[in-house]
């Protein structure tokens, strides 16, 4: 019974550990001083409160100069009768007025569709530099995705939208992450059968 506390503590002490090297790698992604001309993907989060900073972020941009047009993408869910991505456009619209410079596609439902769909967003038409808008953490991770999907589409950029600094919910992100990354990894068909029981079948072919 020792050893396995002992087990036990050390397992949760490397946890720890590997979350706090994750948190501080992050702080590194954010690329908004290097940003102009561009134009803005915000993408979804089921959280208000995350959904609330990344729209905040996208529109700063856009009063800043830096990116004359903003796209949301992901966050449809079939099942649950939601299109997030429009959700957080009308409500950027609503905050900032910028109705003719703000779209959402519609039909995407995670990181990977939602990056996926860029080529084909006439929102973006023409861009030569994308602004990726989410949290640090994520942000990692979907510039890593747009590399492998690009095709040498335009030039990404992070811009890192305000998040939560209570140790918790640095625990739950980095953790959240992580499985997100073994997602991406496994084959696409494992990976669309366990997104469309947890998200809804993708309407897309």
């Amino acid at each position: 019974m020792r050893k396995l506390r002992i087990l036990l503590i050390r397992l949760l002490l490397a946890d720890l550990l590997a979350t706090l090297l994750f948190f501080g790698l992050t702080r590194f992604v954010d690329q908004t001083s290097q940003i102009s001309d561009g134009a803005g993907v915000v993408f979804y989060s089921g959280s208000p409160r995350e959904a609330s900073a990344r729209i905040d972020k996208g529109i700063a941009l856009l009063e800043a100069g830096k990116v004359d047009r903003l796209v949301m993408v992901g966050g449809h869910r079939p099942q649950e009768g939601i299109v997030g991505s429009q959700e957080m456009a009308l409500s950027a619209i609503r905050k900032s007025g910028y109705g003719a410079r703000i779209s959402a596609d519609v039909t995407s439902r995670d990181t990977i569709s939602g990056l996926q769909n860029l080529a084909d967003q006439p929102g973006l038409t023409g861009a030569r530099q994308l602004v990726f808008v989410s949290n640090c953490m994520h942000l990692m991770r979907a510039k890593t995705i747009y590399h492998s999907v690009a095709h040498g589409g335009p030039i990404a950029r992070s811009a890192c939208a305000k998040s939560s600094l209570n140790p918790v919910d640095i625990w739950k992100r980095t953790h959240y992450e992580a499985a997100a990354w073994l997602l991406y990894i496994l084959p696409q068909s494992w990976r669309d059968q366990i997104l469309d029981r947890l998200r809804g079948k993708d309407i897309n072919p």
